[in-house]
């Protein structure tokens, strides 16, 4: 599926500079530019995160290659989300400012806390963290990836309104949490088998 387990990195890179380059040569005004680059960017951490989120549940429920190869390179999917929403924090940064526009103390905190968690899984996503911190590794990503989920979720359907667009990822987002929901009531019912 992937030639190799830096693919999803690489192309996290490459969609950074193609968004770079479209938007500079099509956008006149610096505002517009660091307007779409701060789209761009989430979109592609968004889906990249997607691919990470859903490749286990996927892989539990089709066993196929192509669930496979995801969760074969889920750590560097997760990585290439982490570079795409680090190049989003810097448009995002970049935006504010430009504007001087400020930023309300809530989506500071709440959005500040989910860019920290996306670097905190990153710095982390290695053998030798997963080594010495345990059992404690698997809470930090547990509690990370579905902090991330609703920073998107939340974010995605407050923009619904602006373009139906939205609803896609809203409706990938939902999915694979209902998945991951059933996946684990039936993997408990299971285990409190006799």
């Amino acid at each position: 599926m992937f030639v190799n387990r830096y693919t999803p990195l690489v192309v996290s890179a490459l969609l950074m500079i193609v968004a770079a380059w479209v938007g500079h040569d099509y956008y006149t005004g610096f505002e517009d530019y660091v307007r779409f680059m701060v789209r761009e960017t989430a979109y592609v951490s968004t889906t990249f995160f997607l691919l990470a989120y859903w490749a286990r549940p996927l892989l539990v429920v089709t066993g196929n290659a192509v669930a496979r190869g995801l969760v074969r390179v889920r750590r560097q999917i997760g990585l290439a989300a982490a570079l795409a929403h680090t190049v989003h924090f810097g448009a995002v940064v970049s935006l504010f400012r430009f504007t001087g526009e400020s930023v309300d103390p809530v989506t500071f905190i709440f959005g500040g806390l989910g860019f920290v968690m996306f670097w905190v899984m990153a710095l982390t996503s290695n053998d030798a963290s997963v080594r010495v911190l345990g059992a404690t590794w698997k809470h930090i990503h547990r509690f990370g990836i579905h902090y991330i989920w609703i920073i998107f979720m939340q974010t995605y359907l407050g923009d619904v309104a602006r373009s139906p667009v939205y609803w896609v990822f809203v409706a990938l987002l939902g999915g694979g949490l209902v998945l991951r929901i059933a996946l684990y009531a039936r993997s408990r019912r299971v285990m409190a088998a006799p």
